[in-house]
């Protein structure tokens, strides 16, 4: 359940800092370019808000793949 919750709260994350990103590039639109501070931040919270969220959808699945057990592969040799 570990996983879970910290996938879901991730997320949860992930969302509040789109959303601040969405309302910084919105109210800083109005100058499109590189010396707009306001729309740059916005900019680096839409693109940190995606790699959180896909950090957590990624992270439990790794962790999933760690706790497989090593021996699920079937045996191929015969005992002789």
């Amino acid at each position: 359940m570990k996983n879970r919750e910290m996938s879901r709260m991730l997320k949860w994350v992930a969302m509040v800092v789109i959303a601040v990103g969405v309302v910084c590039c919105v109210l800083n639109i109005a100058q499109f370019n590189d010396q707009n501070l306001g729309l740059m931040i916005g900019l680096g919270f839409l693109i940190g808000g995606a790699q959180i969220m896909l950090f957590g959808v990624i992270a439990p699945l790794m962790q999933k793949n760690q706790e497989a057990p090593a021996s699920s592969a079937p045996a191929t040799e015969e005992p002789v």
